[in-house]
């Protein structure tokens, strides 16, 4: 039976317009399967890690054998942050223990919350030292308590870390060990544990981590978006804290393996093999590489 001109030309029409949703259908789902934007957020996450870690670091180098100082010094945090102390002295057998508060976490972040690194910060890091912080076998604690969110990111996009708790022991001066017992990201989007060790390169005789060089290596687990994945670091991180760079690593790489189907996704700070503070980190995936600037 002979078809109609008009109808022939809808089923023509009906037919291209199904083709073509096909196709976009499966751009969609190969653009998904890249985790690009995965490999990127959790690329976040652990060089904020790093950061915290070294606020830490700044803050508890400065207390001594008897507790507190009179005053703490602040010119490597933002402009906003406070310090409070909440128990100044080891005397009263426990823990000395103190807030570091960046300033609010309602966005957008304000100007006065950009540290020197250039990444805004905003909310409340408690800190638990059960003795003089510099001896070997020192224990401390790094909490981020639920009810006092701690942010970072840029003035467009923030993240938020609802919950950390962090064991810190002292193997030696140079040598600190971290056990991340918990954190949790952005209302169960993000949910990460594991250890890591933070050896110092150079600076070991003067006080504090700023203008240190030092490496992280460790492993651990993290689920993201309902999905699980094993991370490890492949290749020592390097940080630089120097004026301009800081923020990420200069040099090393982080591992992401996907638990289901054991395929691995790596992230290399150092692309260019020049160590440079340029922020630019290469993430691998299935073969393909993109380049792209952590802020």
């Amino acid at each position: 039976m002979k078809i109609p001109q008009p109808k022939l030309s809808v089923l023509v029409s009906l037919s291209i317009l199904l083709l073509l949703s096909m196709s976009s259908c499966e751009r969609i789902n190969h653009n998904s399967d890249t985790r690009e934007e995965t490999a990127a957020d959790f690329a976040m996450v652990m060089t904020e890690i790093g950061s915290i870690i070294e606020y830490a670091e700044e803050s508890c180098d400065q207390t001594n054998g008897k507790g507190t100082p009179l005053y703490f010094k602040l010119q490597n945090f933002n402009k906003d942050t406070r310090i409070t102390v909440l128990d100044s002295t080891f005397y009263d057998g426990d823990p000395v223990e103190f807030t570091i508060d960046f300033g609010p976490i309602t966005a957008p972040l304000q100007p006065s919350q950009k540290c020197l690194d250039g990444r805004f910060r905003g909310g409340v890091i408690k800190v638990v030292l059960e003795s003089h912080y510099i001896e070997n076998t020192a224990k401390s604690h790094i909490l981020i308590e639920k009810g006092n969110s701690f942010v970072f990111g840029t003035e467009s996009k923030v993240f938020s870390i609802h919950h950390l708790e962090m064991d810190v022991d002292r193997q030696m001066r140079e040598l600190l060990s971290f056990n991340i017992k918990h954190l949790e990201m952005d209302d169960n989007h993000l949910e990460l544990e594991g250890k890591l060790t933070a050896e110092k390169l150079s600076g070991l005789s003067t006080p504090g981590v700023f203008g240190d060089h030092y490496q992280l290596q460790g492993d651990g687990k993290v689920e993201m978006n309902d999905e699980d994945f094993q991370w490890n670091i492949g290749s020592p991180l390097i940080k630089k804290l120097e004026p301009g760079c800081g923020m990420i690593p200069v040099k090393g790489l982080l591992n992401l393996t996907i638990e289901k189907t054991n395929r691995d996704i790596v992230i290399d700070f150092d692309p260019f093999n020049n160590e440079s503070c340029d922020r630019i980190l290469r993430i691998t995936n299935a073969g393909k590489m993109t380049d792209i600037v952590l802020d």
